[in-house]
């Protein structure tokens, strides 16, 4: 493949150690239109974009410790065929209320010691305080702001205001993980979903979520070790775990319990229990575990039955383990000298036999992989990524130094395996896609991808409308922001229009 180069010289070239102030907190919250920028807003784009992620890394008038423990914005992008409106809201935490009057972070995350940091603050409280920071979902008439590590939170889809903890009428007990990458069967309206358990015992659950909102247990099941699960994908068969060795040592938590260190400094990669696949039978059968090299990654693409195969695609990082929990910790606020998250797009066929058969579709080095969402669960033709920017070193000459490798959105197309890309001039970034259908039963791909990109010359945001056939050619339509938009994380795209 051709090296990258930049779509325009224009801006301060991007070096090994600048500020990335798309990381900046935003304070304020907003209600207002987009300006328009350029382009035209296609009359049938009609819906809300909903998105989500950390708008701050402060708590209490102190930073954060890790790039995880930032409080959830949900962002929305109403579409009414004519305009954009544009609203951003915090979610009303119980982290997030308390940061406001508190004296140092409110609460304890994954690199993050609640108050002053002492034995006195922290000792024997929870490790983890739910930022409903990740995700957002609509389904069965509830927006649902989600998280890692706990119960969802229940949001307006017109206001954006907090209603509070959603326990699924009581079905999410105790703890209650309901992790922040659910997947939706559009053919049936069925959401389907998992948790980690650590007490009593660790291990992962799988669950339904059916058209009234109830929630279903599928599977339960215990682990010899807490395993960090992110993502899961879906098949007309089967619910599919990929869980890579990413673990919680428990003689590491002794010290976390204690109130002496943040959880993070009990994580660790151990490749020698390599990557357990499960498949869940959506049907209530037997559990079939797998198991296939060690492999570090966190988001699925999509997932789908090929005859007796489960074929399994996802981004499949680079990157070891240490330099990518030492960039979430210390250095996702500047540009590191060597790419820390991403990697190619891989696909993986598990066969009748239990062969797991890895092949890499793409040398970019990319994340937050998408889908037409219409697909999930069933072969797709077309994979969306975002392009991570990095810096890669010259070959040749020693001293020839490094190039940038610019971020952009790329389209693949498995049918004819081609792959068209947007490049983000000036050294800009840019959110992960989100596909919405020219029409209602447009074929796959017949749509507009939605993202959001930051002008780093600017420090301003603005929403762009790519056309998902032609990325190469640009946005059909800009949409701008009156201030940035910190970089976050996932979303979704609903036909609803809000308010």
């Amino acid at each position: 493949m051709a090296p990258h180069t930049p779509t325009t010289t224009a801006g301060k070239p991007m070096v090994p150690g600048m500020p990335l102030r798309e990381f900046d907190t935003l304070e304020a919250e907003h209600d207002y239109v987009l300006t328009d920028e350029s382009g035209t807003l296609p009359a049938g784009l009609r819906g809300t974009l909903y998105r989500n992620g950390m708008g701050r890394w402060e708590s209490g008038g102190s930073p954060v410790g890790h790039v995880f423990d930032g409080d959830g914005m949900l962002s929305v992008f109403a579409f009414d065929g004519q305009r954009v409106r544009f609203r951003n809201r915090y979610v009303r935490t119980t982290h997030f209320l308390r940061g406001q009057h508190s004296r140092g972070p409110a609460g304890r995350g994954t690199g993050t010691l609640r108050g002053d940091g002492s034995f006195r603050a922290n000792a024997f409280r929870w490790p983890l305080s739910n930022q409903a920071n990740t995700n957002v979902v609509w389904h069965a008439g509830e927006l649902l702001a989600l998280w890692e590590g706990g119960k969802p939170h229940a949001i307006d889809p017109d206001t954006l205001e907090t209603k509070g903890i959603h326990d699924f009428a009581g079905g999410l007990r105790g703890f209650g993980s309901f992790s922040a990458h659910p997947k939706i069967d559009v053919r049936t309206g069925e959401l389907f979903n998992f948790g980690t358990t650590f007490l009593p015992f660790p291990g992962l659950a799988a669950y339904r979520v059916d058209t009234t909102g109830t929630l279903h247990t599928l599977a339960r099941w215990r682990t010899p070790v807490p395993r960090l699960n992110h993502d899961i994908g879906l098949t007309d068969r089967y619910l599919v775990f990929v869980v890579p060795p990413m673990t919680v040592s428990p003689a590491g938590m002794l010290p976390v319990f204690l109130g002496l260190r943040p959880l993070g400094s009990a994580l660790g990669f151990r490749p020698e229990i390599g990557t357990e696949i499960v498949l869940v039978p959506r049907d209530g059968g037997r559990r079939i575990h797998l198991h296939t090299d060690a492999m570090l990654h966190f988001h699925l693409t999509n997932c789908y039955d090929d005859g007796a195969d489960t074929v399994i695609e996802l981004i499949r990082y680079t990157a070891d383990f240490d330099t990518l929990w030492d960039h979430f910790q210390h250095g996702f606020r500047t540009a590191p000298e060597q790419p820390a998250v991403g990697g190619p797009l891989t696909r993986l066929r598990v066969t009748r036999t239990g062969r797991v058969i890895r092949e890499d579709l793409t040398d970019r080095i990319a994340e937050f992989p998408q889908i037409d969402a219409r697909m999930t669960g069933r072969r797709h033709r077309y994979s969306y990524s975002v392009d991570v920017a990095h810096h890669r070193k010259v070959s040749g000459d020693q001293d020839a130094g490094y190039e940038v490798v610019p971020s952009g959105v790329t389209v693949l197309d498995h049918e004819r395996g081609a792959e068209a890309t947007y490049e983000i001039p000036n050294y800009g970034s840019v959110c992960e896609t989100v596909f919405a259908p020219r029409f209602p039963g447009a074929p796959e791909g017949d749509g507009w991808l939605l993202t959001v990109e930051y002008l780093r010359d600017e420090h301003r945001s603005r929403l762009l409308v790519l056309d998902a056939r032609y990325p190469e050619r640009g946005p059909v339509y800009v949409g701008g922001l009156r201030h940035h938009l910190p970089l976050g994380l996932h979303g979704s795209f609903t036909t609803r229009i809000a308010a």
